[in-house]
């Protein structure tokens, strides 16, 4: 790879890195929507629904750290290439058993947290990755590269995921999404990039004593443990979306799965704009201040999403949801890439996806109980406002600002 070469058009291994995870992140989208729609269809059960999604937080919460710290020690373009070729396995296992007519909830959950496990590996490799990919200066085009594969895979993937599941069941987006994952990983055959280790071999005392440092790094820099805990907060407050977009669809707007799909699509296509306007910015002076601002526009959307009379006002709103979430994300990956060392990046990512991510089974659990109470709309409604709050609080940290 020819680092000094300006352009990323120009650089093979990362538009190969970048096109190879693409094609995966389209199959993700397809499948989605036939993971929660038969959930939703086979138990008529929002706790059921929410079970799938803490069947796949919960080892990222537990795992992770510990997975970031034995990326930092092995080759990181090995450890994406078997990890996708483990997912491709754990699609084609379930889309044989929904063929057969054999496929249960439990196998469900099984092959959730499967694919959490191994997804725990791959997406701190991924993340930590892309510095030694592409220049300093050029991390901010490369991970809008990413928002809009994002985007794209989203909007294209889940409105083909509801197509599908609508007129040819489920099965078919499993198949389509474990292809999709052997093809990034076979990309990864034709790539080569240097990988920085912490040190060698995996022994478990030296992993863990590895992983306690990923939080020490964080606990140490209180700038970066800010964006953590308010990330935290927000992944607590949107986890439940996959619940509600659903019940959101069928009950409230009565569109069916295609309508699952369209909402979904809308968010995508936000994420999909938002990734270009940060690619065309390059960099943004405030990252911190700017991810504050989204922040604060994603509560006034949730708000807005959960008072629409109908599914084109949904639509409207989660499409600019989507947008500001997108330029949030790119800010906070280029903060840690640009802050935390690339020999520890791998547990530092880790560390901070487990801390932002951990309050998500809790909302989960909650979200079954809570919606037996409440409707949707009245979730999503008191969500926005207590983000909208947890941002008045967070804008008071000037470390936080000064990102």
């Amino acid at each position: 790879m020819n680092m000094t070469n300006p352009s990323l058009w120009r650089n093979r291994d990362f538009l190969i890195v970048w096109l190879g995870q693409s094609v995966s992140m389209f199959g993700t989208r397809v499948s989605y929507i036939a993971w929660i729609w038969w959930i939703l269809e086979k138990t008529d059960s929002p706790a059921a629904v929410a079970g799938m999604g803490i069947a796949a937080a919960v080892p990222t919460l537990f795992l992770g750290p510990f997975a970031g710290a034995c990326v930092d020690r092995w080759d990181r373009r090995r450890v994406m290439l078997v990890t996708d070729v483990l997912n491709a396995i754990i699609l084609g296992a379930a889309a044989f058993l929904m063929f057969t007519g054999n496929l249960e909830l439990w196998h469900a959950y099984s092959f959730a947290v499967a694919s959490a496990i191994i997804t725990a590996f791959h997406r701190p490799a991924l993340q930590s990755s892309i510095p030694n990919l592409v220049k300093k200066e050029q991390l901010t085009r490369a991970n809008s590269l990413y928002q809009i594969s994002r985007g794209v895979s989203g909007m294209i993937g889940l409105l083909l995921g509801g197509l599908l599941v609508g007129f040819l069941g489920p099965a078919p987006t499993f198949v389509l999404d474990g292809a999709t994952f052997a093809l990034a990983g076979f990309s990864l055959c034709f790539v080569a990039f240097s990988s920085p280790r912490s040190g060698e071999g995996s022994d478990w005392r030296i992993v863990l004593k590895d992983t306690a440092h990923g939080f020490r790094f964080l606990a140490s820099r209180h700038e970066l443990l800010g964006l953590v805990l308010l990330i935290a907060t927000i992944n607590f407050l949107l986890a439940p979306s996959h619940v509600l977009f659903p019940i959101m669809s069928r009950d409230i707007f009565g569109t069916g799965p295609q309508g699952y799909g369209m909402l979904n699509a809308a968010l995508a296509a936000g994420l999909l704009g938002g990734g270009f306007l940060s690619a065309l910015l390059k960099r943004f002076r405030r990252q911190g201040l700017t991810i504050l601002f989204c922040v604060l526009v994603i509560g006034l959307l949730m708000i807005g999403f959960g008072i629409s009379p109908n599914i084109y006002w949904a639509l409207v709103a989660l499409a600019v949801m989507g947008l500001v979430v997108a330029i949030a994300n790119v800010c906070e990956s280029v903060i840690y890439q640009s802050h935390v060392p690339n020999e520890l990046q791998g547990r530092v990512f880790a560390a901070a996806f487990a801390l932002g991510d951990g309050l998500q089974p809790l909302s989960l659990a909650l979200i079954g109980a809570l919606l037996t109470y409440v409707s949707a709309p009245t979730v999503l409604v008191g969500s926005g406002i207590v983000l909208l709050a947890a941002t008045a609080g967070a804008f008071l940290s000037r470390s936080l600002r000064s990102l």
